[in-house]
């Protein structure tokens, strides 16, 4: 999607003065630097910048750019001046949401407000004092703002939830199953699960021709057809094999009690033998209503992965191949690690003194 794409999204009256500006800031650009894009170079250009953000990012981005645009109104800041916009001009706007956001929120904002300027091929002019502006609104976020941290899924979870289900429905069959896999592959609900039964496409959800034939132990590769960060290409997961809540045990029931060739994984049959989707709303409500019974935390779709990446960590797995398994472009993984009351006395409890050998000196402080 395209910055003319993203424009039509918007209401018709703030679209055509959003055009106005950037056509006129385009114009100056290109009198200014001689050489310029245009034609078929300029359509190229632009279609393949639009793939450098996702779809739902764009959706977002293109709402938040409105929001620059009416602050900018309630402003009287000059259409000129918004595009490109001064270093001044986008801290003023960051400044703005001080004691009202958190500093990640205003960042993203501030993202949105770069997308605009780089898909209009213009530079923008973000720097060091809008960075100190974000880190002070951070210091000066309410309270109210920091929500807790989210509850891990944990084996004992999973280990009531299989006592709870009924072993005889091929939904709640279907529904451990995700359990299962989600939980020990670090999966995001949303790359296993559709939103709606009825409306979504196939083709971004593992069916079981994603499923690679098992290795020695049974444990196996699925490709999941689009992810967050692999997008259409998708990426690869392992299904590894347990001793206990093994998710490959629970994937052979599913495919023999559920398993249509050309459906995705995560559906099962109804009485008529029609297959059916299974939903993140049904999976969730279905989880939830069993582990409150049993006096468990609300979860959300995100728990699971949260939930699977502590348990491998506090099993010893190293924190390299949790990344790799978890498919995490980073270490952010480790802001996941819950269990701190475990880990601590794990590592840290009844240390032994450290020996200083005569002649030596400790490191000064």
């Amino acid at each position: 999607m395209n910055a003319a794409d993203s424009t039509r999204r918007l209401s018709s009256e703030w679209s055509s003065r959003l055009f106005r500006a950037t056509a006129s800031t385009s114009a100056t650009t290109r009198r200014s630097t001689g050489w310029a894009l245009q034609g078929a170079h300029l359509d190229r250009v632009n279609h393949t910048v639009s793939h450098a953000w996702r779809t739902s990012t764009t959706q977002k981005y293109s709402k938040d750019i409105l929001d620059f645009l009416r602050w900018c109104d309630a402003n009287t800041v000059p259409l000129h001046n918004r595009l490109p916009a001064s270093e001044d001009l986008l801290c003023a706007y960051a400044s703005s949401f001080a004691g009202t956001l958190a500093g990640s929120s205003i960042r993203n904002k501030c993202a949105a407000v770069r997308k605009w300027h780089i898909s209009n091929g213009l530079s923008y002019a973000g720097g060091t004092q809008l960075a100190y502006v974000i880190k002070g609104a951070e210091t000066l976020r309410p309270l109210s703002s920091v929500r807790p941290p989210r509850s891990a899924f944990t084996a004992d979870m999973l280990s009531a939830l299989s006592g709870a289900l009924n072993p005889a429905s091929p939904e709640d069959i279907c529904i451990l199953l995700v359990a299962c896999i989600a939980f020990w592959g670090q999966i995001r609900l949303g790359e296993l699960l559709p939103n709606r039964e009825a409306l979504y496409d196939p083709k971004k959800f593992p069916s079981w021709a994603d499923l690679r034939k098992p290795n020695a132990s049974g444990s196996r590769i699925l490709h999941l057809p689009h992810t967050k960060l692999g997008g259409t290409r998708g990426e690869d997961v392992i299904i590894a094999r347990q001793a206990f809540l093994d998710p490959i045990s629970c994937l052979d029931l599913h495919h023999s009690v559920n398993g249509t060739p050309n459906h995705i994984i995560a559906s099962y049959r109804d009485p008529g033998g029609a297959s059916i989707a299974l939903t993140c709303r049904k999976f969730l409500r279905r989880v939830n209503n069993i582990l409150s019974t049993l006096h468990y935390p609300h979860i959300s779709g995100h728990c699971f992965r949260i939930g699977g990446t502590t348990h491998l960590l506090l099993s010893g797995v190293p924190p390299d191949v949790v990344r790799m398994m978890g498919r995490w472009s980073s270490d952010s993984f480790l802001r996941y690690w819950r269990s701190l009351e475990i880990i601590a006395p794990m590592y840290a409890e009844l240390l032994r003194p450290v020996m200083v050998v005569p002649g030596t000196r400790r490191p000064s402080p």
